[in-house]
């Protein structure tokens, strides 16, 4: 009988050459395109330097920034539920302690952050995937337009972009220990302090700690200990000073009915028109729902309340919620950024990086993943990223669609892409993967209207905001540039006159509003007290009172409107 030889390990010095990687090591191509990822966003940032658009913050980013000098004086712990996601504005605040009231320190921060996220992204899949793989999605994640375009504004996006990333490493990941679980909790928790819906991701992550079955109790638990170390902090803090147990905000149900209401469109419409500022946000949602109610309702009982009002209104009419789902699904595939405040257009318009990173959008990026989606069918990793993507788009669509929520797909998307690109294996499935691409490209690219334009409306939003600041010439500039644009816009034709106003061109002042309250019927007690100041400051008193009467019969508590009375009747 033949004597088996004890077994003696590969020696280093003769490797299995099917098993030997060619080209550079995996962590080495992840520094590369980290660092292309670091160099770019810097160039933006030149760019950007001393633009208006860097300058002045708009929607979120300046309520963020006024919250956390808020926390920065000392009001920590505030008086109320969150209505808005805590964790950037007090991430700001621990900032502005160390740096002070620095935007660049923010904008270094979130750079350096998005850098080490495609640097991380392209490690984890070159060790998943392939090498090839690796790269690619990294670079995909890197080169994003609309992903370096938000890592350079002071808002939360970027940062819940680089968090996404840790989840998609993660679920790459061929091996999961408790510790990597616990880590990958605490990225999910602090993600859903950033973006509410991103809870949902809880699914493909539990699904990836159970993968195996020894030590799945240990990973679990582990998964949950770290999303309540940011989670139930703050869940606490709401009951003390609210009396509801939250672990993130109060905003579900009126969010939940912008996106689902009769009057709904797909996109962010403010429950009052011209008061979509956050600041109005919850004032109008709490006044509203109290009405309504009959009662003083607290921050639970308001989001309550709006979640049943979409549910009527959806009894209402069924088919109404049917296609107003599938316009949200269209606008989520959108090949163009769905704005809020700001449109990625008149950044791009200043930016040479901006305009040359265009081609690079979500148009192409579905498209790609989705064919990703067939190559890697096979694979565990590939199944619980395409998951991931589908879970966090559907929280999407439930309620309703802007470029922001939408860009938390891309760190799951750039893998699966990257197999499209990268494809080494099924070349059974390639006729397929090709098949689903050019639908997938062709529902992307399918015209869809939407309402005004993306410019005009940044240059409202502008303007509105400059007015608050008193810099009326830059104001006026401004609404003038939006209504050259759009001159549908009310909101345009509104900022004019008050900046026109606020230069004392009293008569100039008048046509925009007459514009304003014709475009836009919720704007006309609003238009008519101004007009009726603007005539009162010309010498026309009785064309003044005759104004300011009509304004307040439509809003008999109009505060303009009363206080211009009051001083009309005071000459």
């Amino acid at each position: 009988m033949r004597k088996e030889l004890p077994y003696a390990p590969m020696s280093p010095a003769a490797p299995d050459p099917a098993r030997v990687p060619s080209g550079p090591r995996p962590e080495r191509v992840a520094v590369g395109v980290a660092a292309v990822a670091l160099v770019v966003r810097l160039l933006a940032l030149l760019e950007l330097r001393g633009s208006v658009w860097d300058e002045v913050l708009l929607g979120d980013a300046r309520l963020f920034e006024q919250w956390s000098r808020a926390i920065a004086a000392g009001d920590w712990l505030g008086s109320e539920v969150f209505y808005q996601a805590p964790l950037y504005p007090y991430l700001l605040a621990l900032l502005a302690s160390v740096f002070g009231p620095a935007r660049l320190a923010v904008q270094l921060l979130q750079i350096g952050c998005a850098a080490a996220a495609a640097g991380l992204l392209t490690l984890a899949s070159a060790r998943a995937l392939s090498p090839r793989a690796g790269w690619v999605a990294g670079g995909l994640l890197a080169l994003h337009g609309p992903a370096v375009w938000y890592d350079l504004q002071p808002e939360k996006t970027s940062l819940a972009v680089s968090l996404g990333a840790v989840l998609a490493a993660f679920l790459l990941a061929r091996t999961r220990s408790p510790r990597l679980a616990f880590g990958a909790g605490a990225a999910l928790g602090a993600l859903t302090l950033l973006r509410e819906n991103a809870f949902v991701l809880v699914v493909p992550l539990a699904l990836a700690c159970a993968a195996e079955r020894a030590g799945r109790a240990r990973r679990w638990l582990a998964l949950g200990a770290g999303a309540a170390l940011f989670l139930l902090p703050v869940a606490l803090r709401n009951l003390a000073v609210g009396g509801a147990f939250l672990p993130t905000t109060a905003n579900a149900g009126v969010n939940f009915y912008i996106g689902n209401g009769l009057d709904a469109d797909g996109m962010y419409r403010p429950l009052v028109a011209g008061r979509g500022h956050p600041a109005y946000e919850r004032e109008d949602a709490t006044r509203i729902a109290s009405e309504l109610a009959g009662r003083a309702l607290g921050p639970a009982e308001v989001s309550a309340f709006w979640f049943g009002q979409a549910g009527r209104e959806l009894a209402e009419d069924p088919g109404h919620f049917l296609a107003l789902l599938a316009r949200k699904v269209r606008l989520l595939c959108a090949p163009g950024e769905i704005m809020d405040a700001l449109a990625f257009e008149v950044f791009q318009d200043e930016s040479l990086v901006l305009r040359a990173l265009s081609w690079l959008g979500f148009g192409l990026l579905l498209p790609l993943a989705a064919a990703g989606c067939v190559l890697g069918a096979g694979a565990r990793g590939p199944r619980l990223l395409a998951l991931a993507a589908g879970v966090l788009a559907l929280s999407v669509v439930l309620f309703f669609v802007v470029g922001r929520f939408r860009l938390g797909l891309v760190p799951f998307l750039a893998p699966l892409a990257a197999l499209a690109l990268g494809a080494e294996r099924a070349a059974t499935r390639r006729g397929l993967a090709l098949a689903v691409f050019f639908a997938t490209a062709v529902l992307c690219a399918w015209p869809l209207a939407l309402p005004g334009d993306p410019r005009a409306t940044s240059h409202a939003n502008l303007a509105s905001e400059l007015v608050r600041r008193g810099d009326f010439v830059r104001a006026e500039a401004a609404a003038a540039r939006a209504r050259a644009l759009d001159p549908t816009s009310a909101e345009a034709a509104y900022n004019h006159g008050v900046a026109l106003r606020g230069l004392g061109r009293e008569r100039e002042a008048r046509e925009p509003f007459e514009t304003a309250a014709r475009l836009e019927p919720a704007y006309a007690a609003d238009c008519l007290a101004e007009i009726g100041a603007s005539l009162a400051a010309t010498g026309d008193l009785a064309g003044a009172r005759a104004k300011l009467d009509q304004a307040l019969s439509l809003a008999p508590t109009h505060a303009a409107a009363l206080r211009h009375r009051a001083a009309l009747d005071g000459r």
